[in-house]
């Protein structure tokens, strides 16, 4: 599910953002080089994973910000599987 988000970002790169994209099967096949070291690093701070490693994940980025409060975004194409990532959040921040 990530690639959407990778795919986004190498799109601004690129200069020509648009709507939210399908996951695709292989990520290389579609960023260069180039726009994959560009991508990675506008993704630095991106948490995937299940929920213990995107609690672990948070946990880290708060104590590494001194953040008091985060915002999460969730760019997920599938609608469902956008909700049931902001569920996870929600679980994990009770």
């Amino acid at each position: 599910m990530f690639t959407t988000v990778e795919q986004s970002f190498t799109n601004l790169v690129r200069g020509a953002p648009g709507k939210v994209q399908e996951p695709i099967d292989n990520i290389e096949e579609y960023w260069t080089p180039a726009e994959k070291r560009q991508a990675s690093r506008m993704l630095e701070y991106s948490i995937v994973g299940s929920p213990e490693t995107v609690r672990r994940e948070l946990e880290s980025f708060a104590a590494l910000t001194n953040a008091d409060e985060l915002m999460v975004v969730c760019s997920v194409y599938d609608h469902l599987a956008r909700i049931r990532s902001y569920e996870i959040v929600a679980e994990i921040a009770d």
